[in-house]
Protein backbone atom coordinates (compact mmCIF):
# COMPACT_ATOMS: atom_id res chain seq x y z
CA UNK A 1 0.00 0.00 0.00
CA UNK A 2 2.83 2.42 0.85
CA UNK A 3 4.57 1.54 -2.40
CA UNK A 4 1.44 2.47 -4.36
CA UNK A 5 1.10 5.75 -2.41
CA UNK A 6 4.75 6.64 -3.09
CA UNK A 7 4.30 6.00 -6.82
CA UNK A 8 1.18 8.18 -6.88
CA UNK A 9 2.98 11.04 -5.07
CA UNK A 10 6.03 10.82 -7.33
CA UNK A 11 3.83 10.78 -10.45
CA UNK A 12 1.80 13.75 -9.17
CA UNK A 13 4.95 15.70 -8.32
CA UNK A 14 6.40 14.92 -11.78
CA UNK A 15 3.25 16.16 -13.49
CA UNK A 16 3.34 19.31 -11.31
CA UNK A 17 6.99 20.04 -12.23
CA UNK A 18 6.27 19.34 -15.92
CA UNK A 19 3.32 21.79 -15.84
CA UNK A 20 5.49 24.51 -14.29
CA UNK A 21 8.26 23.91 -16.85
CA UNK A 22 5.85 24.06 -19.80
CA UNK A 23 4.22 27.25 -18.50
CA UNK A 24 7.68 28.86 -18.16
CA UNK A 25 8.89 27.86 -21.63
CA UNK A 26 5.61 28.61 -23.47
CA UNK A 27 6.31 32.38 -24.05
CA UNK A 28 9.67 31.53 -25.63
CA UNK A 29 8.03 29.04 -27.98
CA UNK A 30 5.48 31.68 -29.00
CA UNK A 31 8.30 34.20 -29.70
CA UNK A 32 10.17 31.65 -31.81
CA UNK A 33 7.00 30.94 -33.77
CA UNK A 34 6.40 34.67 -34.40
CA UNK A 35 10.03 35.11 -35.48
CA UNK A 36 9.67 32.25 -37.99
CA UNK A 37 6.46 33.82 -39.32
CA UNK A 38 8.23 37.16 -39.92
CA UNK A 39 11.08 35.36 -41.70
CA UNK A 40 8.59 33.60 -43.99
CA UNK A 41 6.84 36.92 -44.66
CA UNK A 42 10.18 38.61 -45.51
CA UNK A 43 11.09 35.76 -47.87
CA UNK A 44 7.73 36.07 -49.61
CA UNK A 45 8.14 39.86 -50.00
CA UNK A 46 11.62 39.43 -51.47
CA UNK A 47 10.48 36.74 -53.90
CA UNK A 48 7.59 38.93 -55.08
CA UNK A 49 10.00 41.85 -55.52
CA UNK A 50 12.44 39.71 -57.54
CA UNK A 51 9.60 38.46 -59.73
CA UNK A 52 8.31 41.99 -60.43
CA UNK A 53 11.74 43.37 -61.35
CA UNK A 54 12.59 40.27 -63.41
CA UNK A 55 9.32 40.38 -65.35
CA UNK A 56 9.85 44.11 -66.05
CA UNK A 57 13.37 43.54 -67.36
CA UNK A 58 12.21 40.65 -69.55
CA UNK A 59 9.39 42.83 -70.89
CA UNK A 60 11.91 45.52 -71.93
CA UNK A 61 14.20 42.94 -73.55
CA UNK A 62 11.27 41.70 -75.65
CA UNK A 63 9.88 45.21 -76.32
CA UNK A 64 12.86 47.60 -76.55
CA UNK A 65 10.78 50.63 -77.57
CA UNK A 66 8.44 50.38 -74.58
CA UNK A 67 8.79 51.68 -71.02
CA UNK A 68 7.82 49.48 -68.09
CA UNK A 69 6.34 51.40 -65.15
CA UNK A 70 4.87 49.84 -62.04
CA UNK A 71 4.28 50.77 -58.42
CA UNK A 72 6.31 48.31 -56.35
CA UNK A 73 6.97 47.69 -52.64
CA UNK A 74 10.70 47.75 -51.98
CA UNK A 75 11.52 45.27 -49.18
CA UNK A 76 13.77 46.15 -46.26
CA UNK A 77 17.45 45.16 -46.09
CA UNK A 78 17.97 44.63 -49.81
CA UNK A 79 20.68 46.04 -52.08
CA UNK A 80 20.63 45.86 -55.87
CA UNK A 81 23.63 46.16 -58.18
CA UNK A 82 23.09 46.36 -61.93
CA UNK A 83 26.24 45.87 -63.97
CA UNK A 84 27.02 44.47 -67.42
CA UNK A 85 24.58 41.61 -68.03
CA UNK A 86 23.91 40.89 -64.34
CA UNK A 87 21.42 41.95 -61.73
CA UNK A 88 22.77 41.13 -58.26
CA UNK A 89 20.50 41.15 -55.21
CA UNK A 90 22.01 41.14 -51.73
CA UNK A 91 19.50 40.85 -48.91
CA UNK A 92 19.36 40.07 -45.20
CA UNK A 93 16.74 37.81 -43.67
CA UNK A 94 17.02 36.71 -40.05
CA UNK A 95 20.59 38.02 -39.59
CA UNK A 96 21.83 35.98 -42.56
CA UNK A 97 23.01 37.48 -45.87
CA UNK A 98 21.69 35.95 -49.09
CA UNK A 99 22.73 36.63 -52.68
CA UNK A 100 20.80 36.19 -55.88
CA UNK A 101 22.38 36.88 -59.27
CA UNK A 102 20.36 36.85 -62.49
CA UNK A 103 21.95 37.06 -65.93
CA UNK A 104 20.20 38.72 -68.87
CA UNK A 105 20.86 38.96 -72.61
CA UNK A 106 21.16 42.77 -72.67
CA UNK A 107 23.56 44.90 -70.63
CA UNK A 108 22.49 47.32 -67.92
CA UNK A 109 23.45 50.89 -67.27
CA UNK A 110 25.65 50.45 -64.19
CA UNK A 111 23.76 51.44 -61.08
CA UNK A 112 23.54 50.41 -57.44
CA UNK A 113 20.69 50.83 -54.99
CA UNK A 114 22.20 50.54 -51.51
CA UNK A 115 20.24 50.96 -48.26
CA UNK A 116 17.03 52.27 -49.80
CA UNK A 117 14.34 52.48 -47.13
CA UNK A 118 11.53 49.96 -47.33
CA UNK A 119 8.83 51.94 -49.07
CA UNK A 120 6.61 51.99 -52.12
CA UNK A 121 8.47 53.12 -55.24
CA UNK A 122 7.70 53.51 -58.92
CA UNK A 123 9.76 50.98 -60.83
CA UNK A 124 10.71 52.40 -64.22
CA UNK A 125 12.57 50.22 -66.70
CA UNK A 126 13.46 51.42 -70.17
CA UNK A 127 15.86 50.78 -73.03
CA UNK A 128 18.45 53.51 -73.53
CA UNK A 129 20.97 53.13 -76.39
CA UNK A 130 20.65 49.33 -76.26
CA UNK A 131 21.25 49.34 -72.48
CA UNK A 132 18.59 48.56 -69.88
CA UNK A 133 17.98 51.35 -67.39
CA UNK A 134 16.31 50.47 -64.08
CA UNK A 135 15.12 53.24 -61.75
CA UNK A 136 13.29 53.33 -58.44
CA UNK A 137 11.58 56.73 -58.00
Amino acid sequence: MTNLLEKALITGFGIFILTIFISMINPFIINISKFNDTINLDIEKCENFFFEVDSGIKFIIENPNATYTKNIDYPKNINITLTDFYCKYEYVIGNKIYYKIIEYTKPFIDHSYINLPANSYILRISNLYNFIEVQFN
